[in-house]
């Protein structure tokens, strides 16, 4: 009977030296291999542009994980501050959720219009629809609290299979169309008019608002924001041509995001320049249907809301904001409407970057001390609101 070692190692069929030698090396190899084809936490890559003390600030907040291009603005009354990792002021992201801002924009400048009413149903914009669903209002999507579930449903079994896959596969899982969007509306079970995060009900918010004005979602937000603004950076891409970076959070590559039919909960592409003008039309009231802005009722114990943006009810000052993400990017957009303070960060990695809204109005010797304490609250709080 072979004898055992106290590591259980049979001494009487141990292998040869020559072989286990073999054995290490082989081990050794793959390892390397494994290392090399695998993404791991590596910190911020590529050189630094723009203010070197607000990036390094934002570095601190954002904490050592898996970053690529990163950009941020930091906006102070009329004065804007740049930085970026790999990235500038001009480089492109996706905005993910922010868009949400776009479309509410839109909805409260197709009021001052005179185009429809905060109470006007579903069923008003298409008169096919019956039942609960027709019933809903665009104010009660805008504020998040409809009934409508989540996400889009799928149009068919091929699509709801391929939105499942596009997890793994880091795809755009959302298929379908502007016409699959209305007509997923025969389908869907409407809940409780309770503060839920919809997806879906922006997506739809979207199309009736295009539906009104008698044109697409894509020339709604050129035409009646950007143009006025001179925001020449930010558009809704009709195809996944242009960006040429995006990860995951471990960093492994993640195809863009055009949305199709969904484009108005999420689509949008811009920079932090453009994000810059944004921010400040929304703070001063100056960009159309800024209004949305306007915190109207409670979230949860965190936020209130207005129609997309939140306002915080729990720090100070109480930031009024909204984030986004999508398969290989995320942002957060964030002010004060009271000292005129706001931050930007974009970055096409899926980490999430809220803890970035601690930068604003947090004394500047006490930012890059506190920050790297308080990364995850923000997070934690919104993360899964995108």
């Amino acid at each position: 009977m072979p004898t055992v070692d106290a590591l259980g190692t049979s001494a009487q069929s141990a292998a040869p030296p020559r072989r286990r030698m073999a054995a290490l090396l082989a081990a050794a190899v793959t390892a390397l291999v494994l290392a090399a084809i695998t993404p791991w936490p590596r910190g911020f890559q590529g050189a630094a542009t723009g203010d070197a003390s607000l990036m390094a600030e934002v570095e601190q907040s954002l904490g050592s994980k898996h970053w690529h291009h990163v950009a941020a603005a930091r906006i102070d009354g009329d004065e804007v501050t740049f930085a970026g990792t790999a990235a500038d002021e001009h480089t492109e992201f996706e905005i993910g959720s922010i868009t949400k801002t776009f479309t509410a924009a839109l909805f409260a400048d197709a009021i001052d219009r005179g185009e429809i009413e905060a109470d006007t149903r579903l069923g008003e914009v298409w008169p096919d629809l019956d039942g609960k669903v027709a019933e809903v209002t665009l104010e009660s999507i805008a504020m998040q609290r409809s009934g409508l579930p989540a996400q889009e449903p799928a149009p068919n079994f091929t699509a709801g299979v391929m939105s499942i896959l596009s997890n793994y596969l880091h795809t755009d899982p959302f298929r379908g169309d502007a016409a699959d969007i209305v007509a997923g509306l025969n389908d869907v079970e409407v809940g409780e008019p309770e503060p839920e995060y919809s997806n879906f009900g922006f997506a739809v918010l979207g199309q009736a608002l295009a539906e009104v004005a008698g044109q697409d979602y894509t020339d709604l937000v050129r035409e009646r924001i950007t143009e006025p603004l001179g925001m020449e950076e930010t558009f809704v891409p009709d195809s996944a041509e242009g960006l040429s970076h995006g990860y995951t959070a471990s960093g492994l590559p993640a195809a863009p995001w055009t949305l199709g039919g969904s484009a108005p909960a999420g689509a949008i592409r811009s920079t932090t320049h453009d994000m810059s003008i944004w921010l400040r039309a929304v703070r001063d009231e100056s960009a159309p249907g800024a209004e949305a802005s306007h915190p109207r009722r409670a979230f949860d114990d965190s936020d209130r809301i207005g129609w997309a943006w939140f306002t915080t009810t729990d720090r100070s000052p109480n930031l009024t904001w909204h984030n986004g993400g999508t398969g290989g990017y995320r942002s957060f957009l964030g002010f004060d409407p009271k000292s005129e303070q706001g931050i930007i960060v974009l970055t096409d990695s899926a980490n999430w970057v809220d803890a970035a809204a601690d930068l604003v109005s947090a004394p500047a010797t006490d930012r890059t001390e506190s920050a790297s304490e308080t990364t995850t609250s923000a997070t934690e709080r919104t993360g899964a609101r995108s």
